[in-house]
């Protein structure tokens, strides 16, 4: 009896062990791209330090999103996809869904493989899906297509930003759902070497910035960070420095929004400008990133900026080409 109780015992640690195992590798997997996605290769293995990080070329991935929204040309996936490639951008970022039905947003979940094989054709990566969950205890948290989603963008070098919403601005009541459904997603992420980024947007539950760096902390997981959105940043916290939050925040920032923008504005046309419009320094904001080391992508918000959307996305890749040749004359 003791002999097959030991044998019991023993079949069940290795079970444990085997499942201990099969996690430790998802894991390990998800670290090594979640790495990739913040750090520049050089023959295809990743820097060894963020100091030699900090000594390497700095030219962040650019990619707008949101163009779609006021183009005054309507332009369809391909014309955009190409569109864009010509421009130069490094890729581009759309939403998955979104609930409400009046912002003329591309949704690319609705038909995302299709979707996806149209801008692989076209040789534009897709670096940014947009999602919400809901923060509310007494709502469904997340669009259920969302794990199906996550696991048909496996292995791809991307991240799902996730807005907050369902309960007012910082509203304690959602913490608890907000953990349980970010530490959820974010181990679906791992699986699939993919990241989840909190969204901070003016009037949703993770409006502040800082107070999205605290949520991330609490969920504490490998696949779970934060955007600094430029525009979000402003109209919240825009009376405030934002260069120790950065620093203190940078291991856990996955995507950084910039825009030209007035400061004081309220209005989302004062916020969001293309990068040749403004007074907001962007300059100093993006030597704060280079010197703080931070290696992930450079979204371009474009979102309700009127006219034909390939007229002020040149102007703003102009503004960003003559900032990397100014990079480039600093790098050793």
């Amino acid at each position: 009896m003791l002999l097959q109780s030991s044998k019991v015992g023993s079949r069940t640690m290795l079970r444990h062990k085997c499942r201990c195992w099969t996690l430790a590798a998802a894991t390990l997997a998800a670290l090594i791209l979640f790495g990739a996605h913040n750090t520049e290769t050089v023959a295809g293995k990743p820097t060894q330090s963020s100091a030699q990080q900090r000594q390497a070329p700095w030219a962040p991935k650019l990619y707008p999103f949101c163009m779609e929204v006021s183009d005054a040309k309507r332009r369809t996936l391909v014309q955009e996809a190409h569109m864009l490639r010509e421009l130069g951008f490094d890729g581009v970022g759309y939403l998955l869904w979104l609930d409400n039905p009046d912002v003329p947003v591309r949704k690319l979940g609705e038909d995302l493989e299709a979707n996806l094989r149209t801008l692989d054709e076209a040789g534009l990566p897709v670096l940014d899906l947009g999602a919400s969950v809901n923060v509310d205890p007494n709502a469904r948290p997340y669009d259920p297509r969302l794990v199906e989603a996550i696991r048909k963008l496996k292995g791809r070098p991307l991240t799902i930003s996730v807005m907050l919403t369902g309960l007012p601005p910082g509203d304690e009541r959602g913490t608890k759902p907000a953990v349980k459904n970010l530490r959820q997603l974010g181990d679906l992420a791992a699986k699939s070497g993919l990241r989840i980024s909190i969204y901070h947007h003016k009037g949703h539950w993770t409006e502040s910035f800082i107070h999205t760096l605290r949520v991330v902390e609490r969920v504490h997981h490998p696949c779970v960070g934060a955007n600094f959105n430029l525009c979000h940043w402003l109209a919240v916290d825009g009376d405030k420095d934002y260069r120790p939050h950065l620093r203190d925040g940078v291991e856990k920032i996955f995507i950084v929004t910039i825009c030209g923008a007035k400061v004081g504005s309220k209005t989302p046309s004062g916020l969001i400008q293309p990068l040749d419009r403004g007074d907001f320094d962007n300059r100093e904001l993006l030597a704060t990133l280079r010197e703080i080391g931070y290696r992930g992508p450079i979204g371009l918000q474009c979102f309700m900026i009127p006219g034909d959307a390939r007229e002020h996305l040149q102007r703003s890749m102009n503004v960003w080409k003559a900032w990397k040749a100014e990079w480039a004359k600093d790098d050793p």
